[in-house]
Parts: C-alpha cells; sequence; structure tokens
C-alpha cells in the first residue's frame, strides 16, 4: 500500500433545531465527503464532530453544551465543530467550553472543508470552495427540505432568530431548480420547501417588480411554485412553516388548482388572545386569523392546518390563556406544536414585566397539549374508510414494525406491508383511528 495515501478522516455530524438547519447539515455533508473526509455511523469513532446548533430557546442552548460536551468525552483528541445559530451571537461562550477548536457561522458553512483543512494528496483531489450551500441527496429520508431562502423581515417580540440569521436572502429560482432536479433525479418523491421566513421568497430580489416586468419566470412564492412545477419526476411539493400574512388568495388558490402541491398548510398561531398577539408584535388578530382558516379550508379540500401556539408569554393572564383554549376549540388544528415561551437575549420581550412562574406555565402547557391531541384525533378521524397516498418511510415502527408514512395531507398512517414499498407513494385506505395513531390497510396492488 502507499504510504503516501492517508487514512481517511471520520466525520459526525449532529443537527439541533429547525428544518433550515437540517438542510444545511446535509450541505456540510455533503461538502466534507466531496472533500476527502468519510462520515462515520457511530458517534464514538469521528475524529472530527459538527455540532449544528440551535437558538430558539434556553433548552436548545442547554442542548448544545450537552452535545459539545459529550463529544469531547467520547474522544479528548477529535476536533468539534461548534455552527449554526447559537453560535452568532454566544461565541466566546462557546469558544470556552472544553475541546472546542473551530466555531463556525453560518455564512461560512460552505467553507467547512477549506476551514478544516482537508486532506491534501493523490487519491483525494480537493474542490474549490462552493458559493452556495446546495444538496443531492438527504440522508435517511425520502423526502428532501430544500432551502430557498434565510433571514427574516419580520420583529416578533419573543424570537432570537432575526437576530442570528439576518435580513431576508432568497435563493436565485435557477439554483433551486437544479437543485430540485438534481434530487428528483436520485429518487426523492417530496421537496420540502423551506426557508426563516419561507412566504417572503423574492421580496429583497426584486421588491418593486412582478415576474413578468422583471423578465424572470419567479419573483414571489407563487411564481417559484408555478416554477419548480415545470420540473419533470414523480414528486410532489410541500411547504413548510409560512407566516400569516404569506398565505394569500393568490397562494390558496394555487394550492387548491395543483394536485402536486400537499394539501396542508402550516401556520403559526402563537396565541388566540389579541392582547397578547399585540404584545408579541404579531401583525393579525385572533378574528383575522380565523378568517384565513376558513377561506383556506373552504377553497383546498380536506387541508390539513397545522400551527404552533405557544404559552406563558410575559403578561399572559388566565383570561388571555383561556382565549387561547378557546380560540384553539373553534379551529381545531390537525396538528398543533406546543412550546412554552423562553426569555431570550436581546429580543424586546426579554425586558417585558409579567413573567410566567413554571408550574402555571407547565400546566398550561398540559392543558393545550391535551386539547391538541383531541383535535388531531378528530381532523384523522375524517378520513376513516378513506385512500389516502401515502409515502412510505424507508425506517419501520420500532415497535410494531409496521411500515408507516406519511399522506399529502399529512396524517402519519401505520400499515402492514412489505419493504419494497419504501421510498414509494402507495394508496392506504385508513381502518382506524385512535387519539394517537392512524392504521391503515395497503390492498397490494
Amino acid at each position: 500500500m502507499n504510504s503516501r495515501i492517508k487514512k481517511k478522516k471520520k466525520f459526525y455530524i449532529h443537527t439541533l433545531g429547525c428544518k433550515v438547519n437540517q438542510y444545511e447539515s446535509q450541505a456540510m455533508r455533503e461538502i466534507l465527503s466531496r472533500a476527502g473526509f468519510s462520515e462515520c455511523s457511530r458517534k464514538e469513532g469521528a475524529d472530527i464532530y459538527v455540532l449544528n446548533t440551535c437558538t430558539v430557546t434556553h433548552h436548545a442552548d442547554r442542548e448544545a453544551r450537552y452535545w459539545l460536551g459529550y463529544f469531547h468525552r467520547a474522544n479528548p483528541k477529535a476536533k468539534i465543530i461548534a455552527t449554526g445559530c447559537y453560535v452568532e451571537k454566544d461565541s466566546d461562550d462557546i469558544a470556552s467550553l472544553p475541546g472546542i477548536t473551530h466555531i463556525i457561522r453560518n455564512q461560512d458553512k460552505n467553507r467547512i472543508a477549506d476551514i478544516l483543512n482537508p486532506i491534501r494528496n493523490t487519491q483525494y483531489s480537493i474542490l474549490k470552495p462552493v458559493n452556495q450551500l446546495s444538496i443531492t441527496g438527504f440522508k435517511g429520508h425520502n423526502k428532501a427540505f430544500v432551502k430557498i431562502q434565510d433571514g427574516c423581515e419580520n420583529s416578533c417580540s419573543y424570537c432570537k432568530v432575526p437576530l442570528v440569521r439576518g435580513y431576508l436572502k432568497s435563493r436565485p429560482i435557477d439554483n433551486i431548480l437544479a437543485e430540485i432536479e438534481a434530487l428528483a433525479a436520485n429518487g426523492f418523491k417530496e421537496m420540502i420547501l423551506t426557508g426563516i421566513c419561507l412566504g417572503a421568497w423574492g421580496i429583497d430580489l426584486f421588491p418593486a417588480l412582478n415576474a413578468k416586468e422583471a423578465g424572470l419566470d419567479a419573483a414571489n412564492l407563487v411564481d417559484a411554485l408555478k416554477t419548480i412545477d415545470k420540473v419533470k419526476g414523480d414528486f410532489r411539493i410541500r411547504l413548510s412553516s409560512i407566516e400569516p400574512k404569506y398565505v394569500t388568495d393568490e397562494l390558496i388558490e394555487y394550492v387548491a388548482g395543483n394536485k402536486r402541491v400537499c394539501r396542508h398548510l402550516h401556520i403559526p398561531l402563537q396565541s388566540g388572545d389579541d392582547e397578547i398577539l399585540k404584545r408579541m408584535n404579531r401583525p393579525y388578530s385572533a378574528k383575522d386569523y380565523r378568517a384565513l382558516i376558513d377561506k383556506a379550508r373552504s377553497k383546498i379540500k380536506d387541508v390539513a392546518i397545522t400551527t404552533d401556539v405557544m404559552t406563558g408569554f410575559p403578561g399572559e393572564t388566565e383570561g388571555h390563556f383561556n382565549n387561547t383554549v378557546n380560540f384553539l376549540k373553534t379551529i381545531l388544528p390537525a396538528r398543533a406544536h406546543i412550546f412554552s415561551y423562553s426569555k431570550r437575549k436581546g429580543t424586546a420581550a426579554c425586558k417585558m414585566d409579567g413573567e410566567i412562574k413554571s408550574d402555571i406555565m407547565k400546566k398550561r402547557h398540559c392543558k393545550l397539549d391535551t386539547l391538541a391531541v383531541t383535535a388531531s384525533y378528530l381532523y384523522r378521524k375524517r378520513f376513516l374508510n378513506r385512500t389516502l397516498d401515502v409515502l412510505v418511510e424507508e425506517k419501520r415502527d420500532k415497535v410494531s414494525g409496521q411500515a408507516m408514512g406519511y399522506s399529502d395531507n399529512y396524517i402519519k398512517v401505520y400499515f402492514d406491508g412489505p419493504d419494497g414499498l419504501a421510498g414509494k407513494i402507495v394508496p392506504i385506505r385508513i381502518e382506524d383511528v385512535n387519539m394517537t395513531t392512524t392504521l391503515g390497510v395497503y390492498d397490494g396492488k
């Protein structure tokens, strides 16, 4: 064996947080692999650890510190790279932790191979630094997140994300199309368009122009969807979280009339009380939100409306909280992610009076969780004895051993079926629905 050929360095990536982070971890995975590194399947066997952090709550910060410590204990000689949103404002704190060798900001994730001083020998050629993060696959998934924009133009009083992600940065449509074409060619059946402020795609590119005036195929989100729909391939398109103000009549009409776009809109609510919404600096009232949901449901048959709801915001009285409970009872979302307020340094809410005690916050969280489970059950129950097209996951359920997958309207279905269905969209008849699970039958055709 040629003694000049060095053993490949093994890296391990762990991701915390949102879909954008998951996308960026996949992009870094591909950059490192192309640069001659080898991905390690076991946490304990890596020479290089990459932690892609989140900072949306104090729990996320704590989790990041835990994993950084875990990696150092697993291999004290390894390089440990901290990247992601937590490092943007707290890099000094992270740098003081034992074993940290590199801190990489979000904007420099595309330079990770160069920063790590990649292997330079005759066997492994080193590519030039990439200007734009991009992916051709998505490890462990048969659906792929496609990041189409970054940054946020909103100023919610509780949110640290604009501080660490900056202002709007839309990805050029040609770049998006090239990535989706590659993913479709590699067999991915679902493209999940994602971003920090997804609905704002295109605003920063040509803020005063529409697509026709600019001579473009796309200048807003609906234009982008129309252009993506022209890509050949057997795949469906899903929108990730989108703020209420971007759910326009045009978007609703397009989703309603296009079979390729999933019947699923995740529209964050945060609170069902107008006073709390105002303190949160959310630009709508509960009445506005209800009207939007009613419109979407009237236009898009069987649409799944999912949402985020926060409890424990500073100044939230029992009356405010009950307004949120009652509001959720009226809209009954297909799914609701319930989370507790977390004080974030640098945000307007951090200085607000009226901090909610932890025991009260936990009780409110529990009550909203129970309501969310009930609402989900009532939505899923509507599909008993109906057939849904389900994208089958690669992994089976660990407990039952059953196959599982998601319908286009975001119902997770469990059923008995052969391994060969993984990665395919197949018709499943819904046979049983309970409070937590939806069971189906594959007819074998």
